[in-house]
């Protein structure tokens, strides 16, 4: 784009990182959620900058770069002085950090950790691909059964859809 508008221009970069985490680019990702924070802070939109800070943990996380996601959510949930969605969404990551680690218990952890969006699609994925690892089945068919209640991505209904599949024996 030829404006510099930097919150567009922001928001474009964040839209590709969006784009790239679909296709599975983690890495592409992280490069254009990164360009995107640059253009949030030349912006001085702070807030802004924040989340894709904790949208960089994410794909930190997604390639199994727990240290690093860690690193970055600590700062942030540091910053978030009503401790309300930021760290909700920093858990989120840490969440996702610990599933790629096999870290089965942390999952379960922040996830609980997550007040103000436990109830989203995200979260109980999040707990029934945990309890489905740890072969706790009936709550793993209970969390998956609860993502399909909700408005979830195809990609979270694929993934709730393979654990009733797996784990739920009726």
């Amino acid at each position: 784009s030829r404006t510099r508008d930097y919150h567009i221009l922001g928001r474009v970069y964040n839209n590709m990182g969006d784009i790239c985490h679909l296709a599975e680019e983690f890495q592409m990702s992280f490069v254009m959620f990164e360009q995107s924070g640059d253009m949030f802070l030349r912006d001085k939109d702070t807030l802004s900058y924040y989340y894709v800070l904790n949208d960089m943990a994410f794909e930190l996380a997604e390639q199994g770069k727990k240290d690093s996601c860690f690193l970055i959510t600590h700062e942030l949930i540091n910053l978030d002085k009503e401790g309300d969605m930021l760290t909700s969404y920093c858990c989120v990551s840490q969440a996702q950090a610990c599933l790629k680690k096999q870290e089965y218990d942390s999952v379960i952890h922040y996830v609980y950790k997550c007040q103000s969006i436990r109830e989203e699609s995200a979260m109980a994925l999040l707990l029934a691909q945990a309890y489905s690892y740890m072969e706790i089945r009936d709550s793993a068919v209970f969390y998956a059964e609860l993502v399909l209640e909700k408005e979830p991505t195809l990609e979270e209904r694929n993934n709730a859809l393979y654990i009733l599949t797996n784990d739920d024996d009726t």
